[in-house]
């Protein structure tokens, strides 16, 4: 018995969209597998990372699977950013092993490029899958005696609320998308 040319059309149809849909599968899996920690804290040369100034590794990365969390010079997501992949005491002074200086601004537009990143993000936006990051108002991860800090949830941003400019620390803990 012959197969219309409908039927066939319909299985290669099916065919591909299987195909296409177990590829996507697999990409997904890899970039998961493939996502930092920022609670594990490795040394400074293993993360190739904190700038002291307009620096050129994974912070000041248009993408990065090690740095997956995003300050923002301007509301909106807007002007310079930098990426953050760890828990941050003191974003005036993040040390490097040896010294200790502020972060900056170093990726995106002209707009707040090489400004120091303490007290002066305006939006960020969290790209982890696994972990929650809060924001301080202080160093040393606390906050006025009003309790200011900002919260993103895995894959979530927003402009910064009592942290405007006004933003010292990062922590970063386990939790699943709320």
């Amino acid at each position: 018995m012959k197969t219309s040319p409908h039927k066939r059309r319909n299985r290669v149809r099916t065919a591909v969209v299987a195909g296409l849909m177990a590829a996507s599968a697999l990409g997904t899996a890899g970039s998961a597998l493939a996502e930092g920690n920022p609670l594990y804290d490795q040394p400074y040369e293993q993360r190739n990372a904190y700038n002291t100034q307009f620096g050129v590794s994974e912070q000041c990365s248009p993408q990065s699977e090690e740095f997956r969390f995003r300050f923002y010079y301007r509301p909106g997501y807007g002007g310079a950013w930098i990426n953050i992949g760890k828990n941050i005491w003191d974003l005036k002074s993040v040390s490097n092993g040896s010294t200790s200086n502020p972060l900056y601004f170093c990726g995106g537009p002209n707009d707040g490029l090489g400004q120091i990143v303490a007290n002066n993000a305006a939006s960020a936006y969290n790209w982890y899958e696994g972990y929650c990051a809060t924001v301080y108002y202080y160093a040393g991860y606390s906050g006025a005696s009003s309790g200011k800090f900002d919260t993103y949830s895995p894959r979530s941003g927003h402009d910064l609320g009592p942290t405007r400019n006004n933003n010292r620390s990062i922590q970063f803990a386990n939790c699943t998308r709320v």
